[in-house]
């Protein structure tokens, strides 16, 4: 059960919260209505009519509808706080804060003291980020009125979050004395005992609430965080075995109470809860968001696989247990168990898309090509719309230098989903190192007819165009398009770099090479770029330092040759005798 203070806060003036509003600064107040009459009992009744049916559409959600009818309402009683305090609660919500901020200072006019209002125009405040008017108005309210419980929590927690802690202590304070049996005024000062450094004093405040609303939770969680640091196990488990007590359903604290077991020295218990919460995992999808949020997503990844292999205990067919597995193994880099676990995700599971493409990628990772292929046809097998699989597929067998087959696939893909960009993408990857400059054009186009402003195909597109020495003034704008949305991406840096060589704009192509050579230190590419630069501008001696450190790094066999043919070149003209 989580916190009914929170309730009280929430259902009670902070309701609101959280809306923005336009700003009311310089605008000039509405005068109060001085000259407004009591209503006669007809139009008394007109007023009651109007307010009846905003209420009612109010209910059907119509606010707009109901804004209008408390205005007629207003019209036919202009004299009526309520009235006003309702349609200005309203227009709050609406975002329209000058219209609500004009209706409460009528109200505070006529009637000064008027809590309602004053917390409404802190509210406004508040959302307009003014917040020493807001508090302003929130110390005359409780000042006004001081046996409002909602006030305290208001003020106090605004303290808090500026983290004005002597003032939210003095605002706690006052609501312990003021309800010295509300456990609410004795959770809020053990928080900012807590956050004052005063174990002690907080300590006392949260059992205080608890003896006052023993099914409380969130006391019970701060006193665990408090005795965490005082290493005091007893306690710690005893605050979680009656979060439990209460509230049996409470997945979280059943795990958080198993891994402080397995701190602690007792792993066969926290395991025995970890049994009975992987049998309910299978009913509950809570828990198995709790377990990725707390520690997968953390990167808790030894600490996730305990929990998790635990709870397979309890459920050991459980596919979406045995994906998360998977994933700890793979962050604990066991790759033969993660690709057990993955294997184990069956296909009408919601991670079975997931479990197959990382257990394909592992295996390929793993230099098994043949086998990631094989698993990824047997997800087709179940699959067969999803465009995904055909992708990687196209991927593996482009690996393997199969050309004609990864361009059969990419286009069973793209026959189940002719929209898809990365197909297309793909498509023309592929026809590029195949040496299909016009089909890899081609496909780019496609890619940006679906997708204009796809940064990776203008950049490829004009990179193509660059390399044949064609449309260089589209190539141009077509990387600078692309580097409008990365400004910061190295890869597209250097293409532009090498339209401008291209171009025969040497020290501009050598100016946005250096950007790109400090965005990318040890690409290849870029650094052959680097060197080609440096020959232009006859920088021998930099063009071959820049040769030899992009073969250093090169790996293709045919680019290695054409750089060190380049190298032999550079190294012949430079021992040649100057004329």
């Amino acid at each position: 059960m989580y916190l009914k203070i929170i309730l009280i806060v929430v259902c009670g003036f902070l309701w609101g919260l959280g809306l923005g509003c336009q700003s009311s600064t310089g605008s000039a107040p509405i005068p109060p209505q001085q000259s407004a009459m009591p209503p006669s009992g007809e139009n008394r009744a007109a007023a009651y009519y109007y307010f009846s049916s905003a209420q009612m559409k109010l209910k059907e959600g119509d606010i707009t509808e109901a804004l209008w009818l408390l205005e007629k309402a207003i019209h036919y009683d202009p004299v009526s706080t309520l009235l006003k305090l309702e349609l200005a609660e309203l227009l709050l919500i609406q975002k329209d804060s000058e219209k609500a901020l004009h209706l409460i200072q009528q109200v505070l006019h006529d009637d000064p003291k008027n809590s309602n209002a004053l917390i409404l125009a802190a509210r406004i405040h508040q959302q307009q980020e003014a917040l020493p008017e807001a508090k302003a108005f929130l110390e005359r309210a409780l000042e006004n009125t001081p046996n409002d419980p909602n006030i305290y929590l208001y003020l106090g927690r605004i303290y808090w979050s500026e983290n004005d802690l002597a003032n939210a202590e003095r605002i706690f304070r006052q609501m312990v004395a003021q309800f010295p049996l509300s456990y609410a005024a004795h959770y809020f000062w053990g928080k900012v005992s807590v956050a004052q450094g005063k174990n002690e004093a907080a300590e006392a405040a949260f059992m205080r609430s608890l003896e006052l609303e023993p099914s409380l939770e969130e006391p019970r969680l701060e006193l665990i965080k408090i005795y965490q640091s005082q290493k005091r196990d007893p306690r710690i488990i005893e605050m979680y075995q009656a979060i439990l007590t209460f509230n049996p359903e409470n997945a979280a604290a059943a795990l958080e109470l198993a891994v402080h077991y397995r701190q602690t020295g007792k792993p066969e218990q926290g395991l025995a809860l970890l049994t009975e919460l992987g049998q309910r995992s299978q009913e509950e999808d809570g828990i198995l968001s709790y377990v990725f949020e707390s520690y997968l997503e953390t990167k808790q990844y030894e600490l996730a696989a305990w929990v998790i292999l635990g709870m397979l205990r309890g459920a050991p067919e459980n596919s979406e247990l045995h994906y998360l597995a998977g994933v700890a193994c793979e962050g604990l880099k066991l790759v033969f168990s993660a690709l057990d676990h993955l294997g184990r995700v069956s296909p009408d599971s919601r991670f079975y898309k997931n479990a197959v493409v990382q257990r394909a990628m592992l295996l390929r990772n793993s230099g098994k090509l043949d086998q990631s292929i094989e698993v990824v046809q047997n997800a087709v097998q179940h699959e067969p719309k999803n465009a995904d699989y055909y992708l990687y597929l196209g991927i593996f067998y482009e690996e393997l230098e199969q050309y004609k087959k990864a361009l059969e696939i990419l286009h069973r893909g793209l026959a189940v989903d002719n929209k898809n960009i990365r197909l297309h993408f793909r498509v023309g990857v592929i026809h590029d190192k195949a040496g299909h400059k016009q089909d890899a054009i081609a496909a780019m186009k496609d890619v940006l007819q679906i997708q204009p402003q796809d940064a990776e195909a203008l950049n490829y597109l004009g990179y193509t165009y660059a390399d044949l020495g064609i449309h260089l003034d589209e190539a141009e704008n077509l990387i600078q398009n692309a580097l409008k949305m990365k400004p910061d991406d190295g890869y597209i840096t250097d293409s532009l770099a090498w339209v401008y060589y291209k171009q025969g704009k040497y020290k501009e192509a050598l100016r946005w090479l250096t950007k790109a050579e400090e965005l990318v230190p040890d690409d290849p590419v870029i650094l052959e770029h680097l060197g080609d630069v440096h020959l232009k501008l006859n920088s021998h001696e930099q063009a071959l330092k820049y040769y030899q450190r992009s073969l250093d790094i090169k790996d293709n066999a045919k680019d290695r040759d054409l750089l060190e043919e380049k190298i032999r070149a550079l190294n012949h003209d430079s021992s040649q005798p100057k004329q």
